[in-house]
C-alpha cells in the first residue's frame, strides 16, 4: 500500500464537499464554467507581456532586445519543471473524483516538495546566464543587459514553482476561479512594480532593464506567497491541506513520472517554434516581423483552446476517479466542440480580414504581404490545433503523458523542423514553405492525438 492509499483509506464516507462546478454531466456548460477563468487568466498574462514590452521598448532597441532574449531563456529554464507542477492536477483530480479528499492535500504537499527542489535547480540558470548569452551571440550591449535581466528574473523560481503547484491543486478540485484571481493580481503587481522600477517612479530607483526583472521576480514571489496563504484557508481543511506531511520518495517519484513528460512535451513544442522562427529570420527582417505578428495573433486562439484543454484535464481526471469513463469521454468531446468552434471562427477572421489584422501591428508593405500568407495557413489548421490541445489535455488527465512527449519529439523534431528546412531552403519556397511545414505538422499532431484518444489506452492507465 502506498502512502497515498494509506492516507485515503481512512477517508470518512460521510464527508461531503460541495462541488465548485455544480453541473457534473460532462456537457458543454460544465466545460465552459471550468475553462473561462483559465482563458481570462491567459489573456491577462498576454496583456502583461504587451505592457512589459511597451515599457521596456521606451528605453531603446538594445533594452527591448535584451529583455526579449532574456525572457525566452528564462522560459527555457522553467518549462521542463513547470510540467511537474501541472502533473499534480492528474493526481488531485482523480483523488477528488474518487472522493479521497485527504489524498488531494497529501499529494499537493508532495508536489510542493518537488516544486522547491525544482526552484533550486532552476537557480542554476543564474550561473549559466553568461554562457547562454555567449552561445546566443548578441551584441555586447544586449549581452550585458540580458545577462543581468536573466539572473534577476530567475530569483523567484521557488516561489513561482510552489504557486504553480498549488494552482494545480485548485484546478484539480475544480476551482479555476481562484487561480484566475491570483493570476490577475500578480499581473497588476508586476505592472506597478515594473513601472516604478524601470522609470524610477513612486520613490523607487530607476533601474531600467534590471528593474523590469526585479519587478517580475517580486511579483512571482508574491504570487507564491498568496497561493500558500490561500492553500491554508479553513474551507479547504477536508482536503487535509493543513496537515503537514513529510516527503515520500515513492510518491515524489509518481509525480515526476507523470509531470516530467509534460514539461518535456512543452519544451520540445515551444523549442521547435523558436528554431522555426530562426529559420524565418534568415529570410529577412520583414519575414521575421510577419512571422512574429502571425504567431502573436495565433496565440489568441491557442490560449482559448488551451483553457478548454486544461478543463478537460480536470474533468477526465475527476471522472476517472469516480469510475465514470463515459462522462470522461463526453467531457472531452464537449471541450473539443467548444474549442473547435471558437478557434475555427477566429481562423475565419484570419482568412477574411488578414490585412487589417497585420496592419494593426505594422504597416510595412512587405510585412503585410508575408503576414497575410502566415494567417492564411493559420486559418487552415485551427481545427486541427483544437484537436491537439484538447486531446493532449484529456490524455494528461488520465496520466498518459509519455505518449504526448513522444509525439512532440517525433512530430516536432524528427518531422516538422526537417520538413520546414527542406521546404524553406532546399526547395527554395521561403516563407510559404516554412508555414506549409508548420501546417502539415499541426494537422498531423492533431490527428495523431485524436486517434490516441479513440484507442482508449487512457482508460486503463494506472498512475
Amino acid at each position: 500500500m502506498t502512502t497515498t492509499e494509506s492516507a485515503s483509506s481512512t477517508e470518512s464516507p460521510s464527508k461531503k464537499i460541495e462541488p465548485f462546478v455544480s453541473c457534473a454531466s460532462g456537457g458543454i456548460r460544465e466545460v465552459w464554467l471550468l475553462s473561462y477563468p483559465i482563458i481570462l487568466a491567459n489573456i491577462s498574462e498576454t496583456l502583461l507581456g504587451v505592457v512589459d514590452t511597451y515599457m521596456v521598448g521606451q528605453l531603446g532597441e538594445v533594452e527591448i532586445g535584451a529583455v526579449g532574449l532574456g525572457s525566452m531563456m528564462a522560459w527555457l529554464f522553467y518549462l521542463p519543471f513547470l510540467g511537474l507542477a501541472m502533473g499534480l492536477n492528474t493526481f488531485v483530480s482523480q483523488s477528488y473524483g474518487a472522493k479521497k479528499y485527504t489524498a488531494c492535500g497529501y499529494m499537493t504537499w508532495q508536489g510542493i516538495y518537488v516544486a522547491l527542489i525544482s526552484g533550486v535547480l532552476i537557480w542554476a540558470g543564474i550561473m549559466l546566464a553568461p554562457i547562454m548569452f555567449d552561445l546566443a551571440g548578441p551584441s555586447p550591449e544586449v549581452h550585458d543587459l540580458g545577462v543581468t535581466y536573466l539572473q534577476w528574473r530567475l530569483l523567484d523560481a521557488p516561489g513561482l514553482m510552489v504557486g504553480m503547484t498549488i494552482a494545480s491543486f485548485f484546478r484539480g478540485v475544480g476551482d479555476t476561479k481562484t487561480p484566475m484571481k491570483i493570476g490577475i493580481t500578480i499581473n497588476i503587481i508586476n505592472i506597478i512594480l515594473n513601472y516604478g522600477l524601470i522609470y524610477g517612479h513612486f520613490g523607487l530607483p530607476r533601474l531600467e532593464v534590471q528593474g523590469s526583472a526585479i519587478g517580475s521576480a517580486i511579483a512571482g514571489l508574491s504570487g507564491g506567497l498568496i497561493y500558500v496563504v490561500l492553500f491554508f484557508r479553513r474551507y479547504l481543511t477536508p482536503f487535509a491541506n493543513r496537515t503537514l506531511v513529510w516527503p515520500n520518495r515513492q510518491d515524489l517519484g509518481r509525480i515526476i513520472r507523470v509531470g516530467a513528460p509534460i514539461g518535456l512535451q512543452r519544451f520540445l513544442d515551444i523549442g521547435s517554434f523558436v528554431i522555426f522562427s530562426a529559420f524565418i529570420g534568415r529570410l529577412g527582417n520583414a519575414q521575421l516581423a510577419a512571422n512574429q505578428i502571425a504567431i502573436q495573433l495565433m496565440s489568441i486562439s491557442y490560449m482559448i483552446g488551451m483553457g478548454m484543454g486544461m478543463a478537460a484535464t480536470t474533468l477526465v481526471g475527476q471522472y476517472i476517479g469516480s469510475k465514470q469513463l463515459d462522462l470522461a469521454e463526453r467531457s472531452t468531446y464537449s471541450a473539443l466542440k467548444l474549442a473547435a468552434g471558437i478557434m475555427v471562427f477566429i481562423g475565419l477572421l484570419f482568412l477574411l480580414f488578414p490585412e487589417p489584422l497585420v496592419t494593426f501591428f505594422n504597416d510595412s508593405p512587405d510585412v503585410i504581404r508575408y503576414g497575410k500568407q502566415g494567417l492564411l495557413y493559420a486559418a487552415l489548421f485551427q481545427g486541427f490545433d483544437a484537436l491537439a490541445v484538447v486531446f493532449i489535455g484529456a490524455l494528461r488527465g488520465a496520466g498518459d503523458t509519455r505518449w504526448t512527449a513522444s509525439a512532440a519529439f517525433i512530430g516536432a523534431w524528427l518531422f516538422f523542423l526537417p520538413l520546414a528546412y527542406l521546404l524553406t531552403f532546399t526547395l527554395d519556397m521561403g516563407f510559404w514553405g516554412a508555414w506549409l511545414g508548420a501546417t502539415v505538422y499541426i494537422c498531423m499532431l492533431g490527428t495523431a492525438c485524436y486517434y490516441r484518444f479513440r484507442q482508449g489506452v487512457w482508460k486503463t492507465m494506472v498512475i
